[in-house]
C-alpha cells in the first residue's frame, strides 16, 4: 500500500474511540476561477489568499513595525488561522516569532490565554522546558478586524517537514531523541491537568541555536533574501487595503549554509481538548512517523473517519464488542442513527503492527542500494529532490529521493516503489522489538490499559543511545 502525502493519523475522538486529525500544513491556493478573487502567487505553498478579507488575515509587509518594537524581517509560515513572521524585537535586540491570528479567531485565542490552565503553565514550578507558550501578546485593529498578536521564541522546522515519506527522513538516533522529548513535554502538560489536543509531528518543532547573534544581513547570507510576488486579482483590479501588496514565500531553515537547527524539540499549539489518553494515541502515531517517515494508519483510501477506523481495525484487530455497532453515514461520518448509518466495512487487506515496524527502512551505505536488475530511468520533475541535504543537516536527516537504487535515483511512488524499498536496509531486529513493544502499549483500545505519557518515559526504545 502506497502512503499518501496528505493524510495523517487518528487519535481518540471520545475517551475510547478514534478520530482523524491532519497536520496543520500550509494551504496551496487553488487554480483561479470565476469565484476566486486572487491569482496564485507562484511561490509554492502560501497562506490561503482568499482569507485576506473581513475576519481573515491581517495584511503584512516586510519592514512593518508592530506594537512599536517588532519589525518584520521574513515570513516563517502560515496555517489556517494565522500567519507567522520572523521579527526583530528592537526593544530587547532579539528575534521572535510573531503569530498574527485571523480576526474571527482572535477573541477565542484571547479568552484561552486567560484560562486557568494557561496561568498554571506559566507559573509552574516544573518549568516549561519542551513546551512553547507565548511570551507576551497584544492586539491591533486592522482592515479585516481585531487581531491578537502572539510573541513566541523562534523555532526551526517541524519534525513533520523532516520526516515526510520519500522527501525526508530523520536519522534513527534523532527520531528516538525527538520522540522522547515529545513524550517528556506531553507528560509535563498532563501533570498540569492540560491536554495537547493536536499532537502531530507538525506540532513538534526543532529549536534553533543562538540565532540572536546574527544580524539581518547575516540571515540574508545564510538563507537568501525574502522572495516575494505581487498579489494580483483575477479581475485585474488593484487589491484593496484588506490585502497585502505582495506575498512573501516562507523561509526554509533547511537551506541554511550553517548549522543553526538544534537537535532539541518542543511542543507547540497545545491546550485543547480532548483527554490525555487521546494525546498518547496521537503521540504513538507521531513516534511511528518520526522513525518511519509515515503514519501507521495512512492510506490513499482515507477520506473520512470511517476509512481511518477501518484501517486501524485491520491493523490492530476488531473494535471492542463493548462499543457496540459503530455506525457511519454515507459520507463516512459517525452517526448514532441506525437509519442513516451502516456498520464499519471490513477491509480485505489485513496487516499487523509488527509488519509495519519490520518494514521501516533506513539509509543505505553511501546512499546506494541494488536490486540486481536493470531499471529504466525516469524523468525527474524536480532535480532538487535528488540533491542531498547540506552537510549541516545531513547528521539530522536524509532524503530517500537522493538514494540511488541500481544507479538510478529513487523517483517517487509508482508501481516499482514497494519492490525498490524492499532492498533498503531495515530497522535492526533489536530496535524493531523495542519499538513494537512501545507501540503495543500505546495502541490499546481500552484507555484504562493504555500507557500514560509519564509511563512511557522509561521505555528502553528511547534509551538505546545511552550517551545521547
Amino acid at each position: 500500500m502506497l502512503p499518501p502525502h496528505d493524510h495523517d493519523d487518528g487519535e481518540a475522538q471520545d475517551d475510547d474511540k478514534v478520530e482523524v486529525q491532519d497536520d496543520d500544513k500550509l494551504v496551496s491556493p487553488s487554480a483561479a476561477s470565476s469565484w476566486f478573487r486572487f491569482l496564485p502567487a507562484g511561490l509554492g505553498d502560501t497562506e490561503d489568499l482568499e482569507r485576506y478579507a473581513s475576519g481573515g488575515f491581517h495584511p503584512t509587509h516586510l519592514g512593518d513595525v508592530f506594537d512599536g518594537r517588532y519589525r518584520v524581517v521574513h515570513k516563517l509560515g502560515a496555517g489556517g488561522f494565522s500567519t507567522v513572521w520572523l521579527a526583530k524585537d528592537t526593544t530587547e535586540d532579539r528575534y521572535v516569532a510573531l503569530k498574527i491570528v485571523v480576526a474571527d479567531q482572535s477573541a477565542a485565542i484571547e479568552a484561552r490565554n486567560l484560562s486557568p490552565g494557561r496561568a498554571a503553565l506559566r507559573s509552574s514550578s516544573q518549568g516549561n522546558s519542551g513546551l512553547v507558550i507565548e511570551q507576551r501578546h497584544f492586539t491591533i485593529d486592522g482592515p479585516n478586524g481585531h487581531h491578537i498578536y502572539l510573541v513566541f521564541p523562534v523555532l526551526g522546522p517541524s519534525t513533520s517537514q523532516l520526516s515526510c515519506y520519500l522527501d525526508s527522513r530523520l536519522t534513527p538516533r534523532l527520531a528516538r531523541k525527538a520522540g522522547y522529548q515529545a513524550a517528556q513535554a506531553l507528560a509535563r502538560l498532563h501533570a498540569l491537568g492540560l491536554c495537547h489536543g493536536d499532537m502531530t509531528t507538525a506540532n513538534i518543532a526543532f529549536g534553533l541555536s543562538n540565532i540572536d547573534q546574527y544580524t539581518e544581513d547575516d540571515f540574508t547570507r545564510l538563507l537568501g533574501a525574502p522572495e516575494t510576488a505581487p498579489l494580483e486579482t483575477e479581475s485585474g483590479e488593484e487589491p484593496g487595503p484588506e490585502a497585502p501588496r505582495y506575498i512573501v514565500k516562507p523561509l526554509d531553515f533547511l537551506d541554511s549554509k550553517k548549522s543553526i537547527i538544534s537537535w532539541d524539540v518542543q511542543l507547540i499549539d497545545f491546550d485543547l481538548p480532548p483527554v490525555p489518553a487521546s494525546d498518547v494515541w496521537a503521540l504513538g502515531c507521531s513516534i511511528f512517523r518520526l522513525r518511519s517517515g509515515h503514519s501507521p494508519f495512512a492510506s490513499l483510501d482515507v477520506w473520512a473517519p470511517r476509512d481511518t477506523v477501518a484501517i486501524i481495525a485491520s491493523t490492530l484487530g476488531d473494535l471492542p464488542a463493548s462499543w457496540g455497532d459503530v455506525l457511519f453515514n454515507y459520507e463516512g461520518q459517525p452517526t448514532q442513527d441506525p437509519e442513516k448509518g451502516a456498520p464499519l466495512r471490513e477491509l480485505v487487506e489485513k496487516r499487523s503492527l509488527r509488519e509495519l515496524v519490520d518494514a521501516i527502512y533506513d539509509r543505505p551505505d553511501n546512499g546506494i542500494a541494488m536490486t540486481g536488475t536493470t531499471r529504466r530511468e525516469r524523468e525527474v520533475w524536480n532535480k532538487n529532490d535528488n540533491i542531498p541535504y547540506p552537510p549541516c543537516v545531513e547528521g539530522m536527516a536524509w532524503k530517500p529521493k537522493s538514494t540511488k537504487i541500481d544507479n538510478i535515483y529513487l523517483y517517487g511512488y509508482n508501481e516499482e516503489t514497494d519492490g525498490l524499498l524492499a532492498v533498503m536496509p531495515k530497522i535492526t531486529a533489536i530496535e524493531a522489538d523495542l519499538l513494537y513493544d512501545l507501540l503495543s502499549k500505546i495502541f490499546v483500545y481500552d484507555t484504562a490499559k493504555r500507557i500514560t505519557a509519564e509511563g512511557m518515559l522509561a521505555h528502553p526504545w528511547f534509551h538505546m543511545d545511552q550517551d545521547g
